[in-house]
């Protein structure tokens, strides 16, 4: 996965979808990390909650920011005492409408990975101590012929959908409004 990564990194000079969600997912984690961290907390047990594919992602990077703020995160369910529980409420990368940077450009598509994380801080007696909504949007403009190599191979739900419109399109406008003017024209010199 590393490989690809750079490898989009070489060829197009962009951030890979996955690591604009690494980007995301990051920027969405450290504020709750920051909140459990003020609780004077030594350590955690993490909980990944829902079925989205890229749990795997928020575990990884919670256990890093977590670690960063000086919590000890335990990912075993049967520990007890604190409990952070953790839900992807959007997680992925949409595309918006392709549309061109010059009138004869190459097409350009639009990127926004989306993360928004609900997290819930429960004590070892089951109190809910702290509940956070924290979220982040990442945007990026690529080639569209860039996007194949942008998008991963392997995990899927990192992959958004192409638009088959385009928008933004200055040429289209400017033919349409040369050959009206132009059957005006010939229009009105036959009459003469």
């Amino acid at each position: 996965m590393i490989t690809v990564f750079l490898l989009g990194l070489v060829l197009t000079g962009s951030v890979t979808n996955l690591g604009m969600l690494e980007t995301a997912v990051l920027d969405a984690l450290e504020p709750i990390s920051e909140q459990v961290s003020a609780q004077g907390l030594e350590t955690v047990t993490l909980n990944i909650q829902g079925e989205h594919e890229g749990g795997w992602l928020i575990e990884q990077t919670a256990t890093y920011t977590l670690g960063a703020a000086g919590v000890t995160v335990y990912t075993s369910r049967e520990s007890e005492g604190w409990t952070l529980n953790l839900r992807p409420m959007e997680l992925g990368v949409t595309y918006a409408q392709t549309g061109r940077s010059w009138m004869l450009g190459g097409k350009r598509v639009p990127r926004l990975a989306c993360c928004e994380i609900a997290a819930t801080l429960v004590d070892p007696g089951g109190n809910v101590v702290l509940t956070a909504r924290e979220g982040s949007v990442i945007e990026s403009v690529v080639s569209l012929s860039d996007i194949i190599v942008l998008e991963s191979s392997t995990e899927r739900w990192v992959n958004g959908e192409l638009s088959e419109e385009e928008s933004g399109n200055i040429l289209e406008p400017l033919v349409v409004t040369g050959v009206v003017t132009a059957l005006v024209y010939l229009f009105y010199s036959s009459r003469n």
